[in-house]
């Protein structure tokens, strides 16, 4: 606290069965440059000994606090419950097998006092076994409403706001995953202020165990729409034989430039705080890695016909019908090439992205 007896920053750790675990997780916060914190360690309905180690810890620190409600199997309710107890001027996230570098809080609240409404900071990806499991890419700090929209963005423990931004936007919602995506969009809608940086002040884990990459993808955009099977099964494995992978590869580049250039035109393209590069210099950089697009196609039914469709990674039907609706002007490029070569064989339609058709919804 500082001399007034304010918390200008409060902590929210949701966990569930973490055990010892959890003193690493709140280790990395008490060891904070910026020391004026409160964390609210929330125990989803725990029945193993992490509680044990959290009150262990606030022996220690009376700055960590536990709190525990019932079970409810789901970060967003130990989350909701953090905000209802937080005494603190700006909030932060830190999920339960994450880390933070020292500097994290003070990066974080370093913005919002600038007058961001949502902050976030950049981070190291690891294995279970602490490898690095993935490069950041400082194009993962860039921030605009289209791309809020059409990309899960910002783990919790990468970012922070304002008292009240959340709330105003009715809280964190429940669902089969993605909860975060589903929170930034609607604070997005709200018209609130992001900020970012490149600096990598947070550890996240990233593991194929975790609740996204388990989560169901029930809402899919056709792409092309063909009357037969068997045809649409031979244009798929077409796709996927890599004979196409440099034409796609040309696309998305062409894309990707063409879509953050009418995003930097139109003045509401956050750049990272920290970060002077070249945007066309970075953009050919991730796309010169390994371009996925046609192996994450799928083929699925469809009023009696076939569809080769394209996965989106939305947990509501509202939220897929808007990226249904910007993907065509976002990628038109590669929407032709799949078109063209469903074209180019016998008994393919285009269908454009009709949204009636959006699968799932």
């Amino acid at each position: 606290m500082n001399g007034n007896g304010t918390v200008a920053a409060s902590v929210i750790c949701p966990t569930y069965n973490r055990s010892q675990e959890i003193t690493k997780t709140i280790d990395s916060v008490r060891a904070q440059t910026l020391q004026e914190w409160e964390l609210l360690v929330v125990s989803d309905g725990c029945d193993d000994d992490t509680e044990d180690w959290v009150r262990r810890s606030a022996r220690q620190d009376s700055r960590v606090r536990l709190h525990r409600i019932e079970r409810s199997g789901h970060p967003s309710g130990p989350r909701n419950a953090g905000l209802a107890l937080a005494r603190g001027e700006f909030i932060a996230y830190l999920d339960h097998d994450d880390v933070w570098r020292p500097d994290h809080l003070r990066v974080l609240l370093g913005m919002l006092r600038a007058g961001a409404d949502l902050a976030v900071t950049g981070c190291t990806y690891h294995d279970a076994d602490g490898g690095e499991a993935a490069e950041f890419s400082p194009l993962s700090a860039f921030w605009h409403p289209q791309l809020q929209l059409l990309g899960p963005m910002f783990e919790p423990s990468r970012a922070g706001h304002r008292r009240g931004v959340v709330e105003e936007v009715g809280g964190w919602r429940g669902g089969a995953g993605l909860e975060d995506w589903d929170l930034w969009l609607r604070v997005a809608d709200a018209g609130s202020t992001f900020r970012t940086v490149v600096q990598p002040t947070a550890a996240l884990l990233m593991d194929s165990g975790t609740r996204r990459n388990r989560m169901p993808r029930p809402h899919r955009l056709p792409l092309v729409v063909l009357d037969d099977a068997r045809t649409a099964h031979e244009l798929l494995c077409e796709l996927r034989s890599g004979r196409y992978d440099e034409l796609l590869r040309a696309a998305v580049l062409a894309d990707t430039r063409d879509w953050y250039r009418r995003m930097d035109e139109s003045g509401a393209l956050v750049r990272p705080l920290d970060w002077s590069g070249s945007l066309d210099v970075e953009i050919e950089r991730v796309v010169s890695g390994e371009v996925k697009l046609f192996d994450e196609l799928v083929l699925v039914p469809v009023r009696g016909r076939y569809a080769i469709a394209r996965n989106l990674l939305c947990s509501r039907v509202e939220h897929a019908r808007r990226a249904a609706r910007l993907v065509p002007s976002v990628q038109p490029r590669v929407l032709e090439l799949v078109r063209d070569l469903a074209e180019s064989g016998p008994g393919g339609r285009v269908t454009g992205s009709d949204e009636a058709l959006l699968l799932g919804s």
